[in-house]
């Protein structure tokens, strides 16, 4: 096999990634729309907080960094780390909507995070953009 014949397929494999996550998405958005048409009630469907849907986009960034430092260094290190603690950080928030949860009984969640997020260590500036 050439190394252009390796090169294609490994293209190939990277464009169908990028595809993977949205198709999923649509897949199981419709799910969601048919068990509602037949009756079935998720407790997370609140749609009188319908918008607090539009927080989780904000997760999509971070997710994504995380995934490509990831495929970069092929480990968790500081950085994959602190990209997933943000996206968390996000989902937290919009869970906490989407549930219409008490922020008085779940702010605790925010105080443990910033723990979490200390003891994580991210690579200065200088040392994450040698890896890239």
């Amino acid at each position: 096999m050439t190394d252009n014949e390796t090169n294609t397929g490994t293209n190939t494999v990277a464009r169908h990634s990028h595809r993977i996550i949205p198709a999923l998405l649509v897949v199981g958005v419709g799910v969601i729309f048919l068990c509602g048409n037949l009756g079935v009630q998720f407790p997370f469907l609140n749609w009188a907080n319908w918008w607090a849907w539009f927080i989780l986009l904000g997760a999509v960034w971070p997710l994504s960094e995380a995934w490509e430092r990831y495929r970069t260094v092929g480990t968790v290190d500081g950085a994959v780390a602190h990209s997933l603690l943000n996206a968390l950080a996000i989902v937290m928030v919009a869970v906490i909507f989407i549930l219409d949860l008490s922020w008085g009984t779940w702010w605790p969640l925010f105080v443990i995070y910033g723990g979490v997020c200390m003891l994580v260590r991210e690579p200065r500036r200088r040392d994450r953009n040698e890896v890239r």
